[in-house]
């Protein structure tokens, strides 16, 4: 389908990747797009790795955690699912706007580093037995 519209030039498919070359592709892009349109994906981790690799975000609003994952206007922009006129603009308005894609990206970056990282699941973990043990 890419050659009939003219984007096999622009599409990669790469098929299944290592999970240590990931970070490496991740890099490549410009920002990254999950245009979910069911709960499957309950918590984003794929966003997250795009997020640690400093990419901003268009996801869609299934109701799970990914909208708490990337948070509009700030680590990207959420849009309503099976709405592709939403999410084309929300594509093209941060292709447009290197400025904010890449401030986006920035805190994508902080972001996932802060909220996601191993040392950060682990601090909730600990403070989550301290709490039972407590009361």
């Amino acid at each position: 389908m890419t050659h009939e519209m003219g984007l096999s030039s622009r599409v990669t498919f790469a098929g299944e990747v290592d999970d240590a070359d990931l970070p490496a592709c991740y890099k490549l892009g410009d920002l990254f797009v999950l245009p979910a349109n069911a709960r499957a994906e309950a918590f984003g981790t794929v966003i997250v790795e795009a997020m640690a690799a400093g990419l901003p975000v268009v996801s869609t609003e299934v109701g799970s955690g990914t909208s708490w994952v990337n948070v509009n206007g700030l680590t990207g922009l959420i849009v309503p699912p099976r709405d592709p006129k939403a999410l084309a603009a929300a594509i093209n308005s941060l292709l447009s706007n290197p400025a904010r894609r890449s401030e986006m990206g920035r805190a994508a970056f902080e972001r996932a580093h802060a909220e996601f990282s191993q040392a950060a699941m682990i601090r909730r973990v600990e403070q989550v037995y301290r709490e039972v043990l407590a009361g």
